[in-house]
């Protein structure tokens, strides 16, 4: 399973023997069941998941309404960013939404790799960016688009199937409410 990983991380700088070796030993494969939670609010997040199978998602809470602010699936990553990038406590939550097998990796050993493979350190700014341009499409999406042209661009950019999510759980990544996700359902 760690060989996915590698393979991922190849497809965007090459991976020495050298570095390849540190990545199986810095790793950690985990089998996580669904509804498991791989972090907690007013903890640090150290850790940041590949993502082999499964579906995993981020989200708070606002009172007692859980607000999602991403899905991640097979060939993802995942993590609590900014407790993850600036060692602080947040308010998310990741949970697993299916049975998930991850890849978990420290940010104490990823640090040390950045500093020893500067590979690595590029392959850490392509993710970081990748990460950075999708949250902005999603803020850009959420003040100017209408509910259904967010359902169908979640649909076409996503290579989550919405059967895999449920109805609750979209809406509120959408910022949309359960009836209305309903009605533009209907419609196609």
């Amino acid at each position: 399973m760690k060989e996915q990983l590698i393979k991922h991380i190849n497809r965007f700088v090459p991976v020495s023997d050298q570095l390849r070796e540190r990545l199986i030993n810095m790793s950690e494969l985990k089998t996580i069941y669904k509804g498991r939670f791989l972090h907690r609010p007013y903890r640090i997040c150290n850790y940041t998941y590949f993502i082999i199978s499964g579906l995993v998602r981020l989200y708070y809470k606002k009172k007692e309404k859980e607000i999602t602010d991403k899905f991640s699936a097979e060939g993802d990553w995942i993590t609590s960013v900014q407790s993850f990038m600036k060692n602080v406590p947040d308010y998310f939550y990741i949970e697993t939404l299916e049975k998930s097998e991850l890849i978990a990796i420290n940010i104490n050993d990823l640090q040390k790799c950045f500093k020893d493979f500067p590979e690595m350190e590029k392959f850490g700014r392509i993710v970081m960016s990748t990460y950075y341009v999708e949250q902005s499409e999603r803020i850009i999406s959420l003040r100017f688009h209408s509910a259904k042209e967010r359902y169908e661009y979640f649909c076409k950019m996503s290579k989550i199937k919405t059967s895999r999510l449920s109805l609750g759980m979209l809406a509120s990544h959408l910022g949309i409410t359960q009836e209305t996700l309903s009605r533009i359902r209907a419609e196609k």
